[in-house]
């Protein structure tokens, strides 16, 4: 009698409820029967389950490269304090010389490996895509060139896309060599190379594009004799840079690098002693948002601190000198996240639980594990 009831209640109903759990558990659900595979595969639902939970902006999970690839979360135990837990990826038929993760978008990791493959990877359904060559790629970064990397999703064409920026290296570095760039749309399966960017991006160090409102972002300087600093937004929709302003303070800004937290652009530095100067811009785009506060931690001297993520509006996870720190703003203290796994500095990356295929049918595809 309870199995007839239950095969009765409408599927709109069933849908809601599913949309609540977490994407974690969605590949459980889907063997119950074909008919919830279907709808719980359907692009729709995976579309409105990610509306559901990205929106909270839970920046509790890590992926971090230690030549395997390793999640980390971040959980709250009973007394109040936050527990890390590590869990190596295990992919089928990829090996584990992995060298970087990339970028980050809607639950989608880019991460590259030894040979300089690129794959887009879900670590949460295990599945990926492997992104194919560009013919007109630059050499290998080593190799007489530079490149940069950035991942992010284009909400017009519905489509998540990457971006690589590259350049020679020249030897007389008087001389501002032209910056190319380079993008792959996951839907079409397809490179294109742009116009040169406008800007001169080998003045500051080598740094992933941080996505926020629908552009990727890097710290650039003008092709001008002053070699101004400014923050290059490349919004995926129209495949163009503009310029996001940067706060009001007299700063050398090429030595501050971008980071995300709590779906904010913000900017760092740590170049004084025991203190680290962050900069969140509240209202995207507008000068006068800009937040400026300083985290200071006299235990911390002489260490270089990278802001990872923000687990509450006084909790920020960084890595210090390759160890998980938390530090409490509000408290000014400092605890010890003690995790089996070495986040090294610049390969660690937040992300959220999501459902989305990484390949939209296009390409190398792993299976997904439940």
């Amino acid at each position: 009698m309870a199995r007839n009831n239950a095969a009765k209640i409408p599927e709109e109903i069933i849908f809601d409820i599913l949309l609540w759990l977490p994407a974690k558990f969605i590949g459980q659900f889907r063997c119950v029967s074909k008919q919830w595979s279907k709808f719980l595969s359907d692009p729709q639902f995976i579309k409105a389950h990610l509306a559901l939970h990205s929106h909270k902006h839970e920046e509790d999970k890590l992926i971090v490269v230690d030549c395997s690839l390793h999640t980390i979360t971040f959980t709250h135990n009973t007394q109040d304090d936050f527990d890390a837990i590590s869990r190596k990826l295990d992919f089928q038929q990829l090996s584990d010389n992995w060298v970087s993760v990339d970028g980050s978008c809607n639950g989608l990791v880019l991460a590259i490996n030894r040979e300089g493959v690129k794959y887009l990877i879900n670590p949460t359904t295990l599945k990926y895509h492997k992104i194919p060559n560009f013919d007109l790629a630059l050499p290998v970064p080593g190799i007489g060139s530079f490149s940069m990397y950035g991942l992010g999703y284009d909400v017009v064409s519905d489509d998540y896309k990457v971006v690589t920026i590259s350049y020679y290296n020249d030897v007389d570095e008087t001389v501002i060599v032209d910056t190319f760039v380079d993008i792959y749309s996951v839907r079409k399966g397809l490179w294109r190379r742009l116009e040169i960017s406008p800007y001169d991006h080998s003045v500051t160090d080598l740094a992933s594009g941080v996505f926020v409102n629908g552009a990727l972002h890097w710290l650039a300087s003008k092709k001008t004799s002053d070699e101004s600093c400014v923050i290059a937004a490349f919004h995926l929709s129209d495949e163009k840079f503009l310029e996001v302003p940067l706060p009001a303070m007299d700063y050398n800004y090429s030595l501050f690098e971008l980071v995300a937290l709590r779906g904010r652009l913000c900017m760092f530095t740590n170049l004084t002693v025991d203190t680290i100067t962050i900069c969140s811009m509240e209202d995207y785009g507008v000068k006068e948002s800009w937040t400026i506060f300083r985290l200071t931690a006299p235990s911390l001297h002489d260490y270089f601190w990278t802001p990872l993520c923000s687990m509450t509006d006084d909790d920020i996870v960084m890595d210090v000198e390759e160890k998980l720190v938390l530090y409490n703003m509000k408290e000014n203290e400092l605890w010890d996240l003690m995790v089996d796994v070495s986040p090294a500095l610049n390969k660690a990356r937040t992300f959220i639980e999501s459902l989305v295929c990484p390949s939209f049918g296009n390409g190398t595809e792993g299976q997904y594990n439940a």
